[in-house]
């Protein structure tokens, strides 16, 4: 069995996302999506995208969901 998967279609059904969320994430500055080509086929190491999910669990759930929405903290009020 490969250990890559290696097209957009594969990788957004590997993910359970959409093509066009996969080559956002896979663009974005901050901890892309862990792709690369190879002759002009896009692959994805699975052993990488485990990585990379751990990664997007932890800092999900270090953050306060207020700071990761980037809205300010809300204070109680009696």
């Amino acid at each position: 069995m490969s250990t890559y998967v290696e097209t957009w279609k594969s990788i957004a059904h590997a993910l359970g996302r959409s093509e066009r969320w996969c080559r956002y994430m896979a663009q974005r500055d901050m901890d892309p999506l862990p792709v690369f080509k190879v002759g002009g086929i896009v692959r994805l190491n699975l052993h990488d995208l485990e990585d990379w999910l751990g990664r997007q669990r932890t800092r999900t759930l270090a953050r306060p969901v207020a700071e990761a929405l980037g809205a300010p903290a809300l204070k109680l009020i009696a």
